[in-house]
């Protein structure tokens, strides 16, 4: 999952040097919100019952969240 989130990182990085703040956090919100919607329509697991794929999903979505706003915009 690390490198996952490095991966994620780098392409953000380069990402808000180019567009100025405003563009970055459309960027930013652009990708959680795809990726949210991702996980809720998109992610199937097999052998779990409703509950427990609801906990996984909600839990997946938090963290995309988490990581997401976990960026900044960077002047430099």
């Amino acid at each position: 999952m690390y490198a996952h989130s490095e991966i994620l990182r780098m392409v953000i990085r380069d990402m808000s040097h180019a567009g100025g703040e405003a563009s970055f956090k459309t960027h930013i919100k652009r990708i959680e919100e795809a990726a949210v919607d991702s996980i809720y329509t998109e992610l199937r697991l097999r052998g779990t019952d409703e509950w427990t794929e609801v906990l996984v999903k909600e839990r997946a979505s938090n963290f995309v969240t988490t990581l997401l706003t976990s960026f900044t915009y960077d002047r430099a």
